[in-house]
């Protein structure tokens, strides 16, 4: 082993469900090669699954191994670590106080990634699998990653990923959950099937249609799949027919996980995860008339190494996720009947005055994504109630699932759609108790911005083909030409100019003009 210190070297400890992972690699030759790989098993999951929370002793065990994994790094001289956790430490009651007990007894800093963090940089692994297989087969791939506590489905188009989903169930939990739901084996097994036709069914009706040509799934289960069926990587990838998995599948279905144990020479616990992610994987066949599953043996650390020794992809991930939250966002959009030509008018302007004005708001390109899905989703709550629709648009939009978006980018999104002309933020309200101060003021800039593009389309005829935006002193002006009656469109205006005023201290002036003949 090369323990020779780089700057090209770097470490990712996962804190997974039921093992902690460390994979310490470095960048040579235009390649990520690993150095070494780790696992240390831990039942997380279960306490997390059945008690909500992680003891005391299972706590002392990974703070010791932890302890055992730096020392390893010591002799690597790896500087570049990055300890993360997924599922099992975000649900846990007590993730607080495991978090700064591990930055006080291992000074390791515990990123604990949102569900919508972690199956981003996975999918984005998977997308790049495809890209290097040089698959050009046409038609939308479904992208599921199968995790011990969750489960993940997305639509790539080949693209951008115009559809996102979590299930939070994965075959680990799924077993813990429900293990108590059927006191005999074969009851068991029924509420499995059962509760897994009631998900999926629903999942078939927001995919809404979409035709889906390839199957591309990973997960912590895949290798166990791959074993017992005698299948051997290729290049980074099983390849499995689907009727393999599905013969499977009705041989281990009637079965218990002693007798699965017994004839496939796996212990018990893989016995009864064998048989959960069979019953998942049976269910996802039915998305498609695939005749083949592609399995890339890509993992979370993948993308979080690679972020890590290779700087520049970091910039490609921002534009797959912007690209990809766009487009799911327009699927959402054109869902809930909202009139496209006006939101891209919105949105156009919004970015332009966004752009213009840079020098007095000084918000991030997280924010500006922000803004344009804002713009994209307003109009979302005429579908449920058009009397309060903007109250409508804010509780559907803070619990869409979109590409790569949080929930508190969800939340902030949601708080900018839920503004027009008649109403404005202000920081006391009640509404706006989950969010610190500076992300209020965050909000109420781009509520600001948000309403003045939307009023130059309140007719929603898109009478503006384009504005001009320029700052000059204590002045906003914004200059438009159009033959259009603007009467509504200069009251809505007016309606919006002084919060803008309020946030920014300068004056928004529009000029409508003649065009030149």
């Amino acid at each position: 082993m090369n323990k020779k210190k780089s700057s090209k070297s770097g470490a990712v400890i996962d804190i997974g469900s039921h093992t902690l992972k460390m994979r310490v690699a470095q960048f040579k030759k235009g390649e990520i090669a690993d150095i070494d790989r780790l696992e240390y098993p831990l039942h997380l999951g279960h306490e997390v699954f059945h008690e909500g929370k992680i003891s005391f002793e299972s706590l002392r065990e990974l703070s010791k191994a932890l302890q055992g994994y730096s020392e390893l790094l010591e002799g690597y001289g790896v500087d570049q670590v990055r300890v993360v956790a997924t599922t099992a430490l975000r649900e846990a009651q007590n993730r607080a106080y495991v978090v700064d007990l591990l930055k006080i007894q291992n000074d390791m800093t515990v990123q604990v990634l949102e569900d919508d963090q972690e199956k981003t940089l996975i999918y984005s692994e998977m997308i790049r699998f495809l890209h290097q297989k040089e698959d050009e087969k046409e038609g939308n791939a479904l992208l599921t990653y199968i995790g011990t506590g969750s489960i993940g489905i997305a639509v790539y188009d080949g693209t951008n990923v115009v559809y996102s989903q979590s299930i939070p169930i994965g075959s680990l939990k799924l077993r813990d959950v429900l293990y108590t739901a059927g006191d005999e084996p074969e009851n068991y097994h029924v509420v499995i099937e059962e509760y897994l036709d009631a998900v999926m069914e629903r999942i078939d009706k927001s995919l809404h249609g979409i035709k889906i040509s390839r199957l591309v799934f990973t997960g912590s289960d895949i290798n166990l799949i791959a074993r017992v069926l005698g299948v051997q990587p290729e290049s980074g990838c099983y390849t499995l027919h689907t009727a393999q998995v599905r013969s499977l599948y009705e041989t281990v279905s009637p079965l218990s996980p002693e007798k699965i144990s017994f004839r496939y020479e796996i212990s018990e616990e893989e016995g009864d995860i064998l048989y959960s992610a069979l019953a998942i994987y049976s269910r996802l066949l039915r998305f498609s008339g695939a005749e083949y599953i592609l399995l890339p043996m890509v993992d979370l650390w993948d993308g979080i190494m690679r972020h890590m020794l290779v700087p520049k992809s970091v910039d490609a991930y921002r534009q797959h996720i912007c690209g990809s939250a766009i487009a799911c966002a327009e699927a959402v959009a054109a869902k809930y009947g909202c009139p496209k030509s006006h939101s891209d008018t919105v949105r156009r302007f919004a970015l332009k005055i966004f752009d213009k004005t840079k020098a007095i708001h000084g918000l991030s390109n997280q924010h500006r994504i922000i803004l344009e899905l804002a713009a994209i989703l307003h109009d979302c709550g005429h579908y449920v109630n058009t009397k309060l629709h903007t109250r409508s648009s804010f509780d559907l939009v803070k619990n869409f699932d979109i590409y790569g978006m949080t929930k508190l980018n969800m939340l902030l999104i949601a708080y900018v759609a839920s503004y027009n002309e008649f109403n404005v933020p202000a920081l006391k309200e009640m509404r706006f108790s989950d969010l610190d101060e500076q992300q209020k003021i965050s909000v109420s800039k781009l509520v600001a911005i948000f309403r003045l593009a939307n009023s130059l389309d309140k007719s929603q005829k898109q009478k503006l083909p384009d504005i001009k935006v320029r700052m000059e002193h204590n002045r906003f002006l914004v200059t438009g030409e159009t033959n259009e009656d603007m009467h509504l469109e200069k009251w809505a205006f007016a309606q919006c100019a002084p919060f803008f005023k309020e946030v920014f201290g300068i004056d928004p002036e529009l000029t409508i003009r003649l065009p030149m003949i």
